[in-house]
């Protein structure tokens, strides 16, 4: 019998699915420490936990999976040196993140900002006031990233009639967008663009990649949106595109420090939308989570290996 430490409050959980497999369950609040080297199988990572089951005298683990895509958080090193498998949930935050990714671009595009303000002050605004308003199709967007969430927005921009550019590490071509160029390509990805996405993993080539002299790049873009990792971004240098004419707008979702401090001048800014980490987040992600965790526990318990989303554990996703 396989054990299955689940490190998830998720109720929506099929838990009567996986105990079927023939799998015991230990959660957070039923683990002991003498059951940590006995753990074959985690779902989820929390440190004060997850570290002692790793590092346990003894230790059976053989396989990690995350509910997070990115998965730059892990030790990936001392993952790799114990020869766990490692697989992630890349695909399921894809619907619920370029959603909100839309919000954030209509938001800006709409003036709800000022609309906002207004109704606050119960002041009545003449629409011929709101002549600067654009729409989506109005807008040319550069995604960074076109996996399930990067080829997700596009799909969904193209129904809007936008044209969607994408970057990924090669430049080989990906669903949904109307061209592609390789990362190293960024300036001409980003020389006539008006919205910047970025969906990228936080890896080595990818950490401060959003530094000055790409902000400097940029004409006066309309939007820079961030749902990617916060260390993707030197936010020095965001807060001084965002002051200058370099950038107009940004969306963040993720930040290099989180919480984001209270005295980050990021929140006073009026023309930054900041959100808490939420942009994954839906009410039946446990239900999510269940199509790719269950077929990996399947073929796990049959083989040893996961139906998808193995991590390269080299690459960093």
């Amino acid at each position: 019998m396989e054990n299955l430490l689940l490190l998830t409050d998720n109720s929506e959980l099929n838990l009567s699915a996986y105990r079927n497999l023939g799998v015991h369950i230990f959660t957070e609040a039923t683990i002991k420490p003498s059951d940590y080297a006995s753990i074959t199988i985690m779902f989820g990572w929390k440190p004060d936990i997850s570290k002692k089951v790793l590092t346990a005298t003894g230790s059976s683990l053989k396989w990690l999976q995350t509910f997070s895509a990115g998965v730059d958080y892990l030790p990936l090193a001392q993952l790799k040196a114990k020869h766990i498998l490692v697989s992630n949930m890349s695909g399921v935050h894809a619907i619920p993140i370029s959603q909100t990714i839309l919000l954030y671009a209509l938001y800006f595009a709409r003036d709800l900002p000022r609309v906002l303000a207004d109704a606050e002050q119960k002041h009545w605004t003449d629409q011929h006031n709101f002549g600067e308003v654009v729409t989506l199709d109005d807008l040319t967007w550069t995604i960074f990233g076109t996996g399930h969430i990067g080829s997700e927005l596009a799909r969904l921009l193209q129904s809007f009639h936008a044209k969607v550019i994408g970057v990924n590490r090669t430049g080989h071509s990906a669903a949904n967008f109307d061209e592609t160029y390789a990362q190293s390509d960024w300036r001409k990805a980003v020389a006539d663009t008006d919205v910047i996405v970025n969906i990228m993993p936080l890896t080595k080539e990818t950490a401060h990649f959003y530094d000055k002299t790409f902000f400097d790049f940029l004409k006066s873009a309309f939007l820079f949106v961030n749902v990617g990792r916060g260390g993707s971004v030197d936010t020095s240098a965001l807060i001084e595109a965002l002051h200058s004419d370099h950038l107009q707008h940004a969306a963040l979702d993720v930040f290099e420090q989180e919480p984001l401090p209270s005295n980050s001048s990021l929140w006073q800014m009026p023309n930054v939308l900041i959100t808490p980490h939420y942009s994954a987040q839906m009410s039946h992600l446990g239900r999510a989570w269940d199509k790719i965790l269950l077929p990996n526990l399947k073929q796990f318990m049959t083989d040893g290996t996961v139906a998808t989303n193995r991590v390269n554990i080299k690459n960093g996703y």
